[in-house]
């Protein structure tokens, strides 16, 4: 009779730890199962960085205006980039910053399903659609940190029943459409660097 207490708070004791071993286990996997939206090449110096620069090189004078207008109106409180743990110097200068982010705009040809082709060597007035290419390159030794690709959602640049046949129809603002990309590019970024650095704070611990 006197045993079967030590049995019941032994049977507890095993109870109270499989749950904390579950609960731990429950923790951690989120952070493992959710795949990066971009390519980090190297995780150890992406995590270090705490400041960067947005090269302009290579763009011609629309795109670098219209990328300059992205990160001021971006920058503010409480806007995207202010939620990415990095410092935004206004200039890639040598030693100014840990990273460079460099942007490209690509065309991808967009087919315009129902409508007659185009007489050969005549173009449509606007045949693409628009993708934007970011990249975050070490500020020193230009090796490749981070990489990813993001294009517009389609109720930001045309009507909300558009269908994929319709990207670049007379309703396309390619203006808005650059934009968005930009801003799908740098959330993609934000995230997959938050996640990150949230990850090496739980192995850390």
């Amino acid at each position: 009779m006197g045993y079967a207490p030590k049995q019941s708070v032994h049977a507890k004791k095993v109870a109270m730890t499989i749950g904390m071993l579950l609960l731990a286990i429950a923790v951690v996997l989120p952070a493992r199962d959710t795949a990066p939206a971009g390519e980090i090449t190297n995780p150890q110096a992406l995590a270090k960085v705490r400041s960067f620069c947005v090269d302009t090189e290579g763009l011609n004078d629309f795109d670098r205006h219209l990328l300059k207008d992205f990160l001021k109106a971006e920058s503010k409180p409480k806007h995207l980039l202010a939620k990415l743990p990095w410092k935004l110097v206004p200039a890639c200068e040598e030693g100014a910053s840990d990273a460079a982010a460099k942007v490209e705009f690509v065309p991808l040809r967009v087919l315009k399903v129902g409508l007659p082709q185009a007489t050969p060597g005549q173009e449509t007035e606007r045949p693409y659609a628009t993708k934007v290419a970011l990249q975050i390159v070490d500020a020193n030794s230009r090796e490749a940190l981070y990489n990813v690709e993001a294009g517009a959602v389609m109720n930001a640049i045309g009507p909300a029943d558009a269908s994929a046949s319709t990207a670049a129809s007379d309703n396309t603002n390619p203006v808005l459409e650059q934009r968005d990309a930009l801003y799908h590019a740098f959330w993609a970024l934000v995230n997959d660097v938050r996640q990150l650095q949230e990850l090496q704070r739980t192995q850390t611990k």
